[in-house]
């Protein structure tokens, strides 16, 4: 599906080429892989429910949407460092923190469907995603290890404000982690929203279809 640019192309990468220029880059040097970073925000657009997501039923980059540009550019930093470009992808990396006050390491492999809003303060680190997971997450919250060992994320994982998911900790189903939960160690979740701190979590079970109120994206 075609992405559109709010205001405009032109715009949109002029405005990417002068913030790529704080770190010392330009968007020339992206250019071999721009093409395929844009059809990755396009397949992450049209699947969200954000109204602000699509123009007219179609995928929509706007200029100061600050989640659209966090998810650009870790799908722009991913593709340079495919293409060996570890420099520019630790620039751009760099240019992610700076800008949206997010940290996503480009070595960190998220799914193909995967969003935010309103994200800043997050850290999300490097668990253990499948390809066909789909996850979701809000201002500060955390996806880390605990003693070396990092969660493994299957099906679809929401993750409210403040939220945090360490350690040896297996989602799958729908899982909702609710405003300041922090799991550590939990073990198997699944097809549940999850309240407090560990180890005293409070564990509800979540049907689809109230699952499918909370969640932000089309099937």
């Amino acid at each position: 599906m075609q992405l559109r640019f709010e205001p405009g192309k032109v715009e949109w990468e002029g405005f990417l080429d002068l913030q790529l220029q704080l770190v010392g880059a330009q968007i020339a040097d992206c250019a071999s892989v721009l093409d395929a970073a844009y059809a990755s925000a396009a397949r992450i657009f049209s699947r969200s429910k954000n109204k602000y997501f699509t123009q007219d039923g179609a995928p929509a980059l706007r200029l100061a949407h600050n989640a659209q540009y966090t998810i650009f550019l870790y799908l722009l930093s991913r593709a340079v460092a495919e293409e060996g470009q570890h420099l520019l992808a630790d620039r751009i990396y760099a240019l992610l923190r700076m800008a949206s006050a997010v940290d996503i390491y480009y070595e960190v492999k998220l799914p193909k469907v995967w969003g935010c809003d309103h994200p800043l303060g997050s850290v999300i680190g490097r668990g253990k995603f499948d390809e066909d997971a789909t996850f979701f997450f809000a201002q500060n919250c955390n996806i880390g290890n605990n003693r070396g060992i990092y969660p493994r994320i299957i099906g679809n994982l929401h993750m409210m404000s403040g939220s945090s998911l360490l350690g040896d900790t297996r989602t799958s189903g729908n899982v909702v982690l609710a405003n300041g939960a922090c799991v550590i160690d939990a073990g198997e979740l699944s097809d549940c929203i999850v309240f407090g701190r560990s180890p005293d979590l409070v564990i509800k079970p979540l049907s689809a279809e109230r699952f499918s109120e909370i969640w932000r994206f089309e099937p």
